[in-house]
């Protein structure tokens, strides 16, 4: 599993409205320069995570971009998967992508391995909001958020 480009650079942009002080919409210039994202780039990933509900964007000369909600209520997870759909290890555990490789899930030896770990992955990510990952401290331990 990777994390695409987009998620990357989504969850950047994320955590520098997060680390707004004063909560005004942040420019999307702004966050570009910032983050080093390419302007029309960061429009296409904004424009996904406005429609998960995950930020809201506001028009006009102080406009911008903010979270839709507090930074301490969006999880990484729902960012992940706003932008690059749910955790998938293999190919197995999505019946659509299954390949010819791939014999069946009710056979396969190492399926149950897979789904297990697309379950740690997805309950880790979870865990840590938006808000925990903006703070300058944050370092998760042995699989512990907090």
């Amino acid at each position: 599993m990777k994390l695409s480009t987009r998620g990357r650079y989504g969850l950047r942009a994320l955590v520098e409205m997060a680390q707004n002080p004063d909560s005004r919409p942040t420019n999307i210039r702004d966050i570009s320069k910032k983050q080093k994202i390419p302007t029309t780039y960061l429009e296409q990933i904004l424009y996904r995570l406005r429609k998960a509900g995950l930020v809201k964007s506001f028009r006009g000369a102080k406009g911008g971009y903010v979270l839709a909600k507090d930074s301490s209520k969006i999880t990484i997870k729902e960012v992940v998967k706003a932008l690059d759909g749910p955790i998938g290890i293999a190919y197995c555990n999505f019946p659509k992508l299954r390949d010819r490789s791939c014999i069946g899930q009710k056979i396969c030896p190492s399926g149950i391995l897979w789904r297990r770990l697309e379950e740690i992955i997805d309950d880790f990510l979870s865990k840590v909001s938006l808000a925990d990952l903006s703070r300058k401290s944050f370092r998760p331990e042995r699989g512990r958020v907090k």
